[in-house]
């Protein structure tokens, strides 16, 4: 297992568009410490600073960069093409290695960026939580983490997917295109296409983006003017319901180990040449 850790470091350390992407990827978190703060304009009867405090915070943060796994996704499906057009892989079968330890090694990278993107989430949800609450304790502060092993699936999720279509296509730009189309144009007019039927919610990249849903700002609204009074549940109807939370994390679960299993027989499969 390290032995293979290692040699994926060796790569992916000396191929710059990986560096790229994945400084990109660190920029666009760091901007939001200064960035989400100076749009701080004061809209009706609450600030955008309260999603800044706990335990708003790791909702909030966790919804709004949601979008950013796109970039890692982005990130395996080069290092994975690369292989292809360096024959990498058919080097790595040649000195030794399995086909199973060529997708080991992949997933390896899957499982280190999870925790990578993981970990710099949590280091700026509590940075900025830190900052701008102003009643602290340690169960307040760490109220609804819970939602950073949310992240943790959906990134691992996003990758799984961009390995699946890079094996599948090979070609570095193709790869790239069709995991964009899916997720950005795809996805959505197939959701606005069966906006009238449940399946809508069942759909891969829906149930991936549901694992960080929308902060409930109403709610967030009724505990700043200490309100005990509910308010109408009609209200709450602005805000989609979906699947309830355990089956869109088994739905999610399912859709990550079917991406994982193609990914393992095309492996098997694929020349390498």
């Amino acid at each position: 297992m390290k032995r293979l850790l290692h040699i994926e470091q060796i790569k992916l350390l000396n191929y710059n568009p990986f560096r790229i992407t994945l400084g990109l990827y660190f920029i666009a978190f760091a901007l939001g410490l200064l960035i989400y703060p100076a749009v701080d304009k004061e809209i009706p009867v609450i600030s955008l600073s309260d999603l800044f405090r706990f335990p708003d915070v790791w909702v909030f943060l966790t919804w709004v960069t949601e979008p950013y796994n796109t970039l890692l996704a982005l990130i395996i499906i080069m290092i994975t093409t690369k292989e292809f057009s360096n024959h990498t892989f058919k080097t790595q079968l040649v000195f030794g290695l399995s086909r199973t330890d060529l997708l080991l090694q992949k997933l390896l990278s899957i499982v280190v960026l999870s925790f990578f993107a993981t970990l710099l989430l949590g280091l700026t949800s509590l940075t900025l939580g830190l900052i701008y609450s102003y009643k602290l304790t340690f169960k307040i502060a760490m109220e609804n983490t819970w939602l950073l092993g949310r992240y943790l699936m959906a990134a691992f999720s996003y990758m799984s997917f961009g390995l699946l279509i890079a094996l599948l296509i090979k070609n570095t730009a193709m790869s790239l295109l069709t995991f964009l189309a899916l997720r950005v144009f795809v996805d959505p007019v197939l959701f606005l296409i069966l906006r009238k039927y449940e399946i809508k919610w069942y759909l891969p990249f829906r149930t991936t983006t549901r694992l960080t849903p929308v902060p409930d700002l109403i709610e967030i609204f009724q505990r700043k003017m200490n309100n005990a009074e509910s308010l109408d549940e009609t209200a709450l109807d602005i805000i989609p319901k979906g699947l309830p939370a355990w089956l869109n994390i088994l739905m999610v679960l399912l859709y990550t180990s079917l991406a994982i299993f193609f990914s393992y027989r095309l492996m098997q499969r694929r020349r390498f040449i």
